[in-house]
């Protein structure tokens, strides 16, 4: 059975926060989880297979709602690689869709996370920039961008047609 998206509430938080030591420890509390509750409750999705979460995700907007961001996404070790980390990404695309006056969708991604690249990319996102020591000395990171043009949907955009026709 495929891994089901829905809106994550409070009473997922510590299930959430245990996959969040699993994939990334020291980088996410239970407090910065509640924090996010309280500025993006409709942003939080979670990833779930039967009853256990699998993986979750979270994205923003600024106070100007002209910028979106994908602030985090995990997903559980065994359920990596199978497309699951696509489809949080599109969730959260489609729920950004809300907000009309957005102009962009921005991300940051370790350059060594190759995987999450090409899943951005497939979406259109492309590298805008590097922020050197925005982690402390030596340790940078890359902003990856979409130009977000709403009401023109991720989920209503046509499919690719192949033609065999010469």
């Amino acid at each position: 059975m495929e891994p089901i998206i829905t809106i994550a509430g409070r009473e997922d938080f510590a299930e959430m926060i245990q996959l969040a030591d699993l994939t990334m420890p020291d980088r996410m509390n239970l407090h910065e989880l509640k924090k996010y509750f309280e500025l993006f409750p409709d942003l939080i999705f979670k990833a779930t297979d039967g009853r256990q979460i699998v993986g979750f995700c979270c994205a923003g907007i600024d106070m100007y709602q002209s910028a979106g961001w994908l602030l985090f996404n995990l997903v559980k070790p065994e359920y990596q690689g199978k497309g699951l980390g696509k489809r949080l990404i599109k969730a959260r695309l489609t729920a950004l869709e809300k907000f009309p006056n957005l102009s962009r969708v921005l991300v940051t991604v370790s350059k060594e996370n190759t995987r999450s690249i090409r899943a951005l990319e497939s979406f259109g996102f492309y590298f805008s920039h590097r922020e050197y020591d925005y982690y402390g000395p030596g340790k940078d990171r890359d902003i990856f961008e979409l130009l977000f043009l709403p009401p023109t949907s991720i989920t209503t955009l046509p499919e690719p047609v192949v033609s065999l026709n010469c």
